[in-house]
């Protein structure tokens, strides 16, 4: 990637794909069964995405592998995550990984070594303040990698913690301003910046006061789908031009299909070019110069 992360966001959308990214989650339940036949349960998952990746490809620019499903394999695992990776970025994909780290000095130094490494950008949480970000923070501004900082999670129990006041702010608010302080000096000064922010669809009634607070961060948006949010939830979240935003869907795309359904493949490139052609919609973009 020769340019920042935001910048080939933009470039991406320009070209023609929805704002749009898709979570590589892997369950070996929720596999095609014709891959059944392979014995390693970590070969069965890299042969599902060497099949399934570039049937993505041609419709969404951006995937999001979660470690955890991989590195519950052991080193076998992490194997598989660097390969899917590698595999999705070959085929021209923007790859964010979602790491959820979130340690301090030398921890966190070790972990972003790794992870940008293998990324374009990782998802990082807050919980421990700015020193903890600050080894990602450091290749964001010299390496132009992304980082999608957890602000208001999809989850239901986010409110526990993120609606508690921290001043005259519930703390997701407190959050995102730091988010828009931490990316004033990476990036595109008349654009996004490279820190972003986890901002959860299931919250929709929240988007736009966050989408304020935070002018200059692309906003990662899961919980569309299995969680209960739909696209059209997360409209306030894009700027005019359809730009800003990365909606998130995993099962819906991923297990678009029957255990033993033989067109998987085709399924799965179907539900893609079905998800794509939503978020273009909800977004206002089009198909651009491709």
């Amino acid at each position: 990637m020769a340019i920042g992360f935001a910048q080939a966001l933009e470039q991406r959308v320009r070209a023609g794909f929805a704002p749009a990214i898709i979570g590589l989650d892997p369950r070996l339940d929720a596999l095609p069964a014709e891959l059944g036949g392979v014995d390693d349960p970590v070969e069965r998952i890299c042969a599902f995405y060497r099949e399934s990746l570039p049937r993505l490809a041609p419709h969404v620019g951006v995937v999001k592998p979660n470690i955890a499903f991989f590195e519950q394999f052991g080193w076998s695992g992490f194997r598989a995550y660097e390969s899917t990776c590698a595999l999705a970025q070959e085929l021209g994909m923007l790859v964010v990984g979602d790491i959820k780290r979130g340690d301090i000095g030398t921890t966190a130094a070790a972990y972003a070594a790794f992870h940008l490494r293998v990324a374009d950008a990782v998802t990082l949480h807050p919980y421990l303040g700015s020193d903890s970000l600050e080894p990602f923070l450091s290749l964001s501004r010299t390496a132009g990698k992304g980082l999608f900082v957890l602000v208001r999670t999809s989850n239901p129990s986010a409110a526990e913690f993120q609606d508690l006041q921290v001043g005259e702010a519930d703390l997701s608010t407190a959050v995102a301003r730091a988010v828009d302080r931490w990316g004033e000096d990476t990036g595109d000064p008349d654009g996004y910046a490279q820190v972003g922010a986890v901002v959860g669809a299931t919250w929709p009634g929240q988007i736009e006061h966050l989408r304020r607070c935070m002018p200059r961060a692309w906003l990662l948006l899961p919980g569309v789908g299995a969680q209960g949010a739909t696209v059209s939830d997360v409209a306030a979240a894009f700027d005019p031009r359809g730009r800003g935003a990365l909606v998130a869907q995993s099962r819906g795309v991923m297990q678009a299909f029957a255990p033993g359904d033989p067109d998987w493949r085709d399924r799965i490139a179907a539900a893609a070019a079905a998800f794509a052609a939503e978020v273009h919609t909800v977004a206002g973009t089009g198909q651009g110069e491709r």
